[in-house]
């Protein structure tokens, strides 16, 4: 059969060469009669002689006739063309583990998932007698949707046809056989196992657990040799998941796990773990964007624990010393009136009368006082009016209970009131010196509080009606693809569950917020939902 694209192979049209197998090569096809796209193996014509070759190939077709699984590459059907054999298959869209893991390092849920779905394939290819023994990265296909599908059974082997190997004959990938597969002994479900061990090994740590130049060196290291532990690779795996792989790659097939269910559900605590910890809540209260449910915290709100309040503003005085100066002056200068207020009068004033009337707030004591008035209190001066008030009783009882002091004594009896009216003007003149409060600012109209507007309203809720058409798009496909695999004992990945999750909370957190009117609150929760819906929108190919 020529390589050339565009041959007719019976009903289908050769589109691309895909790549060469053990036994022959692979195409990809199109039916011309249904036009679906296939993938066609053909037998190598310089094969075509040997039986045993031929005996092979035949048994791969009736082995994957006789499944139907969807982790396992289906075959359509099979026929001689040209003295050849041709076997039609599913195509799968998608790349092989092997060159997904030379890519990108693989996520450990992910991995979780893909072992997961892996071994729900061989359990069910086991319990139909088949062995696989060829499991390796390059025959497990990652489609564009994340599911798995086991590929080239051509080396399987089915309890129902002993006859295909032979003691003595070893099959399969030097890098990723069983000790006893090495050793030509009897293959069973176990040696998958063991095989999917190095495989996950390889995928976990970035390296094949046996490396050598020669393939004996690595084969003799699949019977003699321990593998370094995972943990001493990739210290970030967790430890039960390095205990499983281990146990999976020991060398005596009783040590290992006995069947493919039982390691798949050592995976499932570390899946749950893994998952625990990967997948997130919704979003958290602690974010820097405000919200409806969650606002953010004023500056001057304490947060979890009460923080003092900032010191006041300093003094006046302590901010411009040039107001402090000014004002001392200005109190030195009263002090100077008001001490020349009370001798100046003396100096004018008669002693006609021993007992002085008493005198009003606000009576004249200047030197024009007639020489018959009796002499005033010295704190009535009018140059502090207020000090007067306040003495004017006190002076008078003293000075009706005693007779006219000497002119020394009466001097010296100023002194007491000067001092008491002191801190008076002190005090007065250092509050003047402190600059009033500012007036109170009205503040500025918020255009917020008035609403958004019938605009704005019409257009989110434009975008929410859009979001959950796609919203319900999305879910009903990943719905579709989760029965399947259901069907089958096994369960989408669990970042796409979480996904939908949190589209579902996002999508009634936005539904809410536009029920407020609250239209920041509800962009925020459109632009979260709308993040998680294009993962789910990837995940299906869309």
């Amino acid at each position: 059969m020529a390589d050339e694209t565009g041959q007719r192979v019976g009903d289908y049209e050769v589109l691309a060469k895909l790549g060469a197998g053990g036994m022959g090569r692979v195409y990809k096809v199109r039916n011309v009669i249904s036009n679906r796209e296939e993938a066609m193996k053909v037998l190598l014509p310089d094969f075509a002689s040997d039986p045993d070759l031929a005996a092979r190939f035949m048994a791969e077709i009736r082995t994957l006739a006789t499944l139907d699984h969807p982790g396992i590459a289906q075959l359509r059907t099979a026929f001689q063309y040209q003295n050849q054999f041709v076997m039609v298959m599913e195509f799968v869209e998608g790349t092989t583990l092997e060159k997904l893991a030379s890519q990108i390092r693989i996520p450990l849920d992910h991995v979780l998932d893909y072992a997961g779905q892996v071994l729900a394939a061989l359990s069910y290819a086991h319990s139909r007698g088949v062995t696989h023994r060829d499991i390796k990265p390059a025959n497990i296909m990652i489609t564009t949707h994340g599911l798995v599908k086991l590929m080239d059974f051509g080396i399987a082997k089915s309890t129902n046809d002993m006859s295909l190997t032979r003691p003595g004959t070893t099959m399969g990938s030097v890098y990723y056989m069983s000790p006893e597969q090495v050793q030509g002994g009897t293959v069973d479900a176990r040696s998958d196992i063991y095989s999917f061990g190095v495989t996950l090994y390889e995928i976990l740590t970035g390296r094949k657990p046996f490396q050598a130049d020669t393939s004996y060196t690595v084969l003799n290291a699949q019977i003699n040799q321990a593998p370094v532990p995972l943990i001493d690779v990739n210290p970030t795996i967790p430890r039960a998941l390095n205990e499983i792989v281990l146990r999976a790659m020991a060398k005596l097939p009783l040590e290992r796990f006995q069947t493919a269910d039982q390691f798949r559900e050592a995976l499932k605590g570390v899946q749950e773990a893994a998952a625990t910890v990967a997948v997130p809540a919704p979003q958290p209260a602690a974010t820097s964007t405000p919200s409806a449910y969650f606002p953010a915290v004023a500056p001057e709100t304490p947060g979890f624990a009460p923080v003092p309040p900032p010191p006041g503003p300093p003094p006046a005085a302590s901010r411009n010393r040039r107001g402090l100066w000014i004002g001392i002056g200005a109190a030195t200068a009263l002090l100077a009136l008001i001490a020349v207020g009370a001798v100046v009068p003396r100096m004018f004033s008669t002693h006609a009368s021993q007992q002085p009337a008493a005198q009003s707030p606000g009576q004249d004591t200047t030197a024009s006082a007639p020489a018959a008035q009796v002499e005033a209190p010295p704190s009535a001066a009018p140059s502090d009016p207020v000090a007067a008030t306040k003495a004017a009783p006190d002076d008078a009882a003293k000075q009706s209970a005693a007779p006219e002091a000497p002119r020394g004594a009466s001097e010296a009896a100023v002194a007491p009131h000067q001092a008491a009216a002191r801190p008076e003007a002190k005090s007065s003149h250092a509050a003047a010196a402190v600059p009033p409060p500012p007036a109170p600012v009205a503040p500025a109209p918020n255009a917020a509080l008035s609403g958004p507007s019938p605009q704005e309203i019409r257009e989110a809720r434009d975008r929410l009606m859009n979001l959950d058409a796609r919203a319900q798009s999305a879910e009903a496909g990943v719905q579709q693809i989760r029965s399947q695999q259901q069907a089958q004992g096994m369960d989408i990945r669990g970042d796409i569950l979480a996904a939908m999750n949190r589209m579902h909370n996002d999508m009634a957190q936005a539904d809410g917020a536009m029920g407020r009117n609250d239209l920041e609150a509800a962009h925020d929760y459109m632009q979260r939902a709308d993040r998680e819906i294009a993962t789910l929108e990837k995940f299906l190919g869309r």
